[in-house]
């Protein structure tokens, strides 16, 4: 399957809150509390948007998977434990496939080449992400792209451990 990626407009949020209301569902389906409690929002995706954080990956005319990339998270300011390197990062956040592309390799691309991409143009060396103890399927992508978990951040929204990862690129 062949893939692109976009930065997400406004005119697309129903379908993207449509992947992310679908990733909330499998994620409490299969155990993983990861995004209860409705997260992320309607307004936290039309902020993204605006803010220009957010963006699609595209297959065949259809958005396939959605992910924000920001320059600096403050929830990775302190780890318990140490990352690889002393900061110039990008961080992955709200990756998410939408279910008739689940298994098709969107995840993957996200962060084999899309990521990867963008945190060259804005010169940064390595990638950073987080994820819940619980969401095996995001743990087994981030170990088989190579990423090295680093420690335990805690999300200042709810106080939640998250396992963290980086990169080097």
């Amino acid at each position: 399957m062949e893939f692109t990626y976009a930065q997400s407009t406004i005119s697309h949020l129903n379908e993207v809150m449509e992947i992310y209301q679908g990733a909330q569902a499998y994620m409490a389906a299969h155990g993983n509390p990861q995004w209860d409690k409705g997260f992320p929002a309607e307004n936290d995706i039309k902020g993204g948007i605006f803010g220009g954080i957010i963006y699609e990956v595209i297959s065949g005319g259809n958005i396939a998977a959605v992910f924000s990339v920001v320059n600096h998270e403050g929830n990775y300011d302190e780890i318990e434990g140490k990352w690889l390197t002393d900061g110039n990062y990008l961080a992955v956040h709200r990756l998410a496939v939408a279910e008739p592309f689940r298994g098709s390799g969107a995840a993957k691309y996200i962060l084999s080449v899309a990521a990867p991409e963008l945190a060259k143009l804005r010169g940064r060396t390595s990638i950073r992400m987080d994820t819940h103890e619980k969401n095996g399927p995001m743990l087994n992508l981030l170990k088989e792209q190579g990423f090295s978990r680093c420690g335990i951040i805690y999300v200042s929204r709810n106080y939640t451990e998250r396992i963290a990862f980086e990169k080097i690129l």
